[in-house]
């Protein structure tokens, strides 16, 4: 778990989209159950966003509206990367079944064949 210095270190890389999925996932879950870390968050957000839409000279005119969508994409991002985890980890731990399975009856022709004895 973040503590509130790290989050907050976090904020300007979150914004710029810097941070990796690891980082992401730790910062998602402080900012959930830290209101003094999210109000910051949205504090650095308008400003960020603000001025980004001024230098463009278009932009979107709800940022708190932006943040939610922001946070509820890096939300996604977070459980695709969780998923994918997962799915690895299943992938790999067939595909280790199905070696040792094949090495075992392949010790078992060999068996019968007399190569062992």
């Amino acid at each position: 778990m973040l503590t509130c210095k790290e989050a907050e270190k976090m904020v300007m890389p979150y914004i710029d989209e810097e941070l990796g999925e690891k980082e992401l996932d730790a910062f998602l879950e402080h900012i959930k159950d830290c209101s003094l870390c999210r109000e910051e968050l949205e504090i650095y957000y308008t400003v960020a966003v603000g001025l980004r839409q001024l230098d463009s000279g278009a932009g979107v005119y709800d940022i708190t509206g932006a943040l939610e969508e922001s946070l509820d994409l890096a939300w996604l991002k977070v459980r695709a990367a969780r998923l994918r985890k997962v799915i690895c980890y299943g992938v790999e731990t067939v595909f280790t079944t199905g070696v040792l399975t094949a090495l075992i009856l392949q010790l078992r022709i060999w068996w019968q064949a007399g190569f062992f004895r």
